[in-house]
Order: C-alpha cells, then sequence, then structure tokens
C-alpha cells in the first residue's frame, strides 16, 4: 500500500472521531445490556457520544460538507 500525505489535519481528526463514536457505541451496547437506564457509566458513554458527534459536525461543516449533503 502506498504512503498516502494528509494535507489537511481535519481529515484525521474526521477519522479519529468516527473511531471514537465506534468505541463509545461498543461501551453504550455493553451498558445496555444490563437493562439500567441510571446505570451512571451509560448515562456518561451517552453524553460522550453526543459531545463527540457535535465536534465531528463541526469539522464537517469546516470542510463545507452539512449534514443534509450526507442524507442525500
Amino acid at each position: 500500500m502506498k504512503d498516502i500525505e494528509i494535507v489537511d489535519e481535519r481529515i484525521i481528526e474526521v477519522v479519529d472521531l468516527l473511531e471514537q463514536i465506534k468505541s463509545i457505541d461498543e461501551m453504550i451496547n455493553l451498558h445496555q445490556q444490563k437493562k439500567d437506564e441510571a446505570d451512571l457509566m451509560l448515562i456518561q458513554y451517552q453524553y460522550r457520544r453526543e459531545k463527540t458527534l457535535k465536534a465531528l459536525k463541526e469539522i464537517l461543516e469546516a470542510l463545507n460538507i452539512k449534514l443534509s449533503d450526507l442524507a442525500a
């Protein structure tokens, strides 16, 4: 595989945030198996997911990509 030079650091940030969301989702699924909506760890992971999604949205908008563009 060829080495790829990434010129825009925002692209790296997008990939990192997507990996974080994947990891957070795995932890949310694990804690949801307990069937306890008051589980503090579940609540914290859900908050972290929302915060990470907000950061992803901001970077995508900086790249001139709107969420509505992705729905097309």
